[in-house]
């Protein structure tokens, strides 16, 4: 397996929303992948990355109102949202009512993502 990037601790105030859901953070940082290899877990051997755990952490992230690509390492970026988009802005994609949320929720157009 590759090596793990670098990694730094923070202090946050125990009332803030990163202190709520910081240990889903954990469990999201434990899981990324390594940078030369994408699409591995360094966890999860039976599982590609972005591996359910992962998922799992991210959702909670997200649900707390945290930005999930400000967890995730700028060379993951694409693994998980595809294609950096070109910079010419353009009108949001009118987002469906309800119904089933498919597999790739990590998407680009997501305010959350």
């Amino acid at each position: 397996m590759g090596r793990i990037g670098e990694v730094v601790a923070v202090i946050v105030a125990a009332d803030s929303a990163t202190a709520r859901v910081v240990e889903a953070i954990d469990e999201l940082t434990a899981h990324l992948s390594p940078q030369n290899e994408p699409w591995a877990c360094p966890l999860c051997c039976t599982e590609s990355w972005p591996c359910s755990r992962f998922n799992a952490a991210a959702r909670q992230v997200m649900t707390a109102g945290l930005q999930l690509r400000d967890w995730i390492p700028n060379d993951l970026h694409a693994r998980l949202w595809g294609k950096p988009k070109s910079r010419s802005p353009a009108p949001p994609a009118p987002r469906p009512q309800a119904g089933p949320r498919s597999d790739t929720w990590f998407d680009e157009e997501s305010p959350d993502g």
